[in-house]
């Protein structure tokens, strides 16, 4: 593990379209801070799913399957 610090930039909602990606990543950004500094704690793994999530969540929205 790196000793330097984690930085969540990617976490951005600006360029979101959809309200549950956006509100995903803010769950995120909160989440990220309260556990990059646990034992363990991944942030390559952490951004990899995130980012997944986001892009199913706008691809849905892009979709009309949510909101």
């Amino acid at each position: 593990m790196s000793s330097e610090p984690v930085r969540a930039e990617w976490l951005s909602t600006t360029q979101l379209k959809s309200t549950a990606a956006r509100h995903f990543a803010e769950f995120c950004q909160q989440n990220f801070a309260a556990v990059s500094n646990q034992a363990h704690f991944d942030p390559h793994l952490y951004k990899e799913a995130a980012q997944w999530v986001l892009e199913r969540l706008e691809q849905a929205s892009s979709l009309g399957e949510q909101g």
